[in-house]
């Protein structure tokens, strides 16, 4: 399992704040100097864009014109759209709950020449609000050792194609123990980059049913968010004899240390 090396500096902090767990949710301004993270070894290796030719932006053509056409494969007619706050049963609005996708898709508004890329990660939390390290599923633990949640991943269904991120999941493998699944997402580098979800417009979590392709819930996860870095997107979790989908959509500054601290993963 990958290490997390966190090396911040003091951050003075001007805003009202909200809580979410352990998280303080930024409500206005934050000033920030000098924070880095990184995460396990170099998984983005490019921090730069090449300059931008007629090569590039045809290649970028195909590829958004490929990712349309793979969309035309989700029947999206029955789709429940979500707001923030807002709960649903899934058991109640799938029958197969073994093949779920979970999809996150966006625009991006660059003001460089810096890729913007946002990593979705999963933290899959205990009935202490805890998570285990090997339960912290992410680009470098892209599969819980259950099976029931993996990254990158979409019951062969081709969708990972279609969608920015996707995340398959198999709630009927989640262990007794685990009382729910977050879903968070991060801007990579954001402070290196001068990024944040400011620059980011159409943020959508998705749940799709594997086996017919059927959109369940769609949820604007990005609304009212600025300066913001990391967001809690949504959570699963157990309710009785059932699995429900939460929208939580708390965006604040602090990224992969603030989410792992809330979530009881130590970091150095």
């Amino acid at each position: 399992m990958a290490m997390i090396i966190i090396n911040s500096s003091k951050k003075e902090i001007t805003s009202p704040k909200k809580q979410y767990g352990k998280l303080l949710v930024e409500t206005a301004l934050m000033k920030e100097k000098g924070s880095t993270i990184t995460v396990g070894t170099n998984q983005h290796i490019n921090n730069r864009q090449p300059p931008i030719n007629t090569d590039t932006k045809v290649n970028d053509t195909i590829k958004l014109n490929n990712k349309m056409e793979k969309r035309k494969l989700v029947n999206i007619t029955k789709s429940i759209k979500l707001g923030k706050g807002q709960k649903l049963s899934l058991n109640q609005n799938c029958w197969d709950i073994s093949k779920l996708i979970v999809t996150f898709d966006y625009k991006t508004i660059l003001n460089s020449h810096n890729e913007f890329d946002l990593d979705a990660s999963v933290f899959m939390v205990d009935i202490n609000n805890k998570t285990a390290e090997k339960d912290f599923i992410f680009y470098e633990n892209t599969k819980s050792t259950c099976g029931g949640v993996a990254v990158k991943q979409d019951h062969n269904t081709s969708l990972n194609e279609a969608y920015n991120e996707c995340i398959q999941l198999d709630l009927n493998l989640i262990p007794p123990h685990i009382q729910k699944l977050a879903f968070t997402i991060t801007v990579y580098e954001a402070t290196e980059r001068n990024q944040n979800f400011g620059q980011v417009s159409e943020g959508y979590f998705r749940i799709i049913a594997g086996n017919t392709k059927e959109e369940i819930i769609n949820y604007n996860f990005n609304e009212n968010l600025s300066i913001e870095t990391a967001i809690v997107v949504a959570e699963i979790y157990r309710y009785k004899n059932e699995w429900k989908i939460n929208c939580i959509g708390s965006g604040f500054r602090g990224g992969l240390e603030a989410l792992c601290d809330n979530y009881g993963i130590e970091t150095i």
